[in-house]
């Protein structure tokens, strides 16, 4: 380990680097402090101190008489870390995804340099598209983009019947666990195929909602842009892990 960065933050590098590695999946539990402490060579108090950033960060989760688990993405997972849309009177909401379009598609070049893509050959990303709603009322439009050689097995079908909560179908069928995201929000007007979708009028207001998702190691796995209705609804940034 490195002397001049502090012992417990090097045992959270080590877990994070098993993590991106697949020997502990979501869901699994670690071994005990004790079997860490041995195997990095550190003393127990030190694999606490990573432990605790870890599962500050959701990375990890502790269980009280059972130990340490890797983190695994669930609906009320979902709700109480992703789900930042408000009706304008302050009621929160958890909108229904619909899903509209799933293709596979070359990556545009600003997508393929969020994403850290490979420029040798023209990568592919699969596209998908869909709404949010409330009570069967468009909420906001939804575009994501991810690369197809880390999302193999999905398809249209496993998002249609897979969970509310599309990061556990990434975790589920791709191996693919989201631990941060990162969002920027513009206000716009809605134009053309957006103000159809959304059912409001065109130029009304909407907020464009820009997220990269990451998965450990920083490395970026999804783009995805949303439209929300700003005449309907707002959006609350929280800051947090995945």
């Amino acid at each position: 380990m490195h002397a001049s960065e502090p012992l417990y933050k090097q045992v959270e590098k080590r877990i994070l680097q098993c993590l991106a590695e697949g020997e502990w999946k979501p869901g699994d539990q670690l071994p005990t402090e004790n079997q860490l402490a041995e195997r990095f060579g550190v003393a127990v108090f030190t694999i606490r101190g990573g432990i605790r950033d870890l599962a500050e960060a959701n990375i990890l989760t502790r269980k009280q008489g059972k130990g340490t688990f890797v983190a695994k993405h669930t609906r009320q997972r979902q709700r109480y870390l992703f789900s930042r849309v408000f009706r304008n009177d302050g009621t929160q909401i958890f909108p229904e995804r619909k899903l509209l379009s799933f293709e596979r598609e070359p990556a545009s070049d600003e997508v393929t340099a969020i994403l850290g893509l490979q420029k040798q050959e023209r990568p592919m990303i699969f596209r998908i598209t869909g709404l949010l709603t409330v009570d069967e009322d468009p909420a906001s439009t939804l575009d994501i983009m991810v690369p197809t050689k880390m999302f193999q097995g999905l398809t249209a079908r496993v998002i249609r019947e897979g969970q509310e909560n599309l990061y556990a179908v990434y975790q589920d069928v791709c191996g693919i666990n989201v631990i941060r995201i990162q969002e920027s929000v513009y206000g716009t007007n809605a134009r053309g195929s957006i103000a159809r979708a959304l059912k409001t009028a065109v130029n009304s207001p909407v907020l464009r909602v820009e997220r990269i998702a990451y998965t450990y190691n920083d490395i970026p796995v999804e783009f995805r842009i949303r439209h929300l209705d700003a005449t309907k609804y707002h959006y609350c940034c929280d800051e947090g892990s995945a």
